[in-house]
């Protein structure tokens, strides 16, 4: 999925949410704005919003001096999502079919996300998972794929989030797939690390390795050999989240896209893809399971 006019706009904004959390100095933020106007021009359209965010977010952390600038909001996502772990892995103990249960509590722990043009309400969000419709559901494709006990390779997203993921992959493990969990190589915004892993007591769950990338989505190009060759060897990737859609969107792979939609641009490329009418896709808090197309 390639970068749009409208993503140097969300760029901008993060650039300045970015600064106010690095520092208090005002002359500071205003040169972090400065310096993202000037990247900004020079943006390659050809690139991913996410490998674009790459630049943009390590010129703010050399201007700065803060490499982590999100750990503390980083932090309270984790906190947050604990103290709903136990509750929602019963609700899917107790749910008529667990694995969709599962999927989808997995998809509402999207919606943490201090990126995204959007405003969230998790408690609100979690409690309507359950029912709310989902915008593309491959639902049974997924199920159907699940029930040969593949090899899954599972591409977390954000922090917080990741502790719903935990409670899916206990149920992909119920199911004798092997699983491998991935996350980032290193901080970036509020992405989960491997220090969000062991925060959230995830690293006796399952192999965890990273991507090899610091970057908000999963571009192969950047990503470690040993994460390419699991990658390639995979019976099955589950992708979640807006920037591994955003990254992996045009590549040929058993991919199935789990994450909640959060900007018009997604909105508006998930609808090209699937040849969905005008204005069927809102641009913020619909659920997709999303098959990739393999040709």
């Amino acid at each position: 999925m390639d970068t749009t006019l409208d993503c140097l706009v969300c760029f901008m904004r993060q650039a300045l949410t970015t600064a106010r959390l690095s520092t208090r100095d005002s002359l500071l933020q205003r040169r972090v704005v400065n310096e993202a106007g000037a990247l900004l021009s020079r943006i390659d359209f050809g690139l991913t919003p996410p490998e674009n965010a790459v630049d943009l977010y390590q010129m703010i952390a050399r201007l700065t001096g803060v490499e982590d600038p999100f750990a503390d909001l980083k932090a309270q996502g984790n906190e947050l999502a604990l103290a709903m772990r136990d509750t929602v892995r019963e609700q899917i103990r107790m749910a008529p079919d667990p694995l969709l249960a599962a999927v989808r509590f997995a998809i509402g722990g999207n919606i943490i996300d201090y990126a995204a043009q959007h405003s969230f309400d998790v408690d609100a969000t979690m409690a309507a998972c359950l029912v709310s419709p989902f915008l593309l559901d491959s639902t049974p494709a997924l199920v159907a794929a699940l029930d040969r006990k593949p090899e899954v390779l599972y591409l977390a997203d954000n922090a917080g989030e990741i502790v719903f993921d935990g409670l899916l992959v206990e149920e992909l493990l119920r199911r004798d797939c092997r699983v491998t969990l991935v996350v980032r190589e290193g901080a970036i915004i509020n992405d989960a690390t491997m220090d969000d892993v062991r925060a959230c007591g995830l690293d006796g769950l399952c192999p965890v390795i990273t991507s090899g990338a610091v970057c908000p989505g999963t571009p192969l190009a950047r990503c470690s050999s040993e994460f390419r060759e699991l990658f390639h060897r995979a019976d099955l990737i589950i992708s979640k989240g807006m920037g591994n859609y955003e990254t992996l969107s045009d590549v040929v792979a058993p991919l199935f896209f789990l994450f909640t939609v959060k900007c018009q641009v997604v909105a508006e490329d998930i609808r090209r893809r699937m040849s969905l009418a005008p204005g069927s896709v809102k641009g913020e808090g619909e659920m997709v399971v999303m098959e990739q197309k393999q040709s």
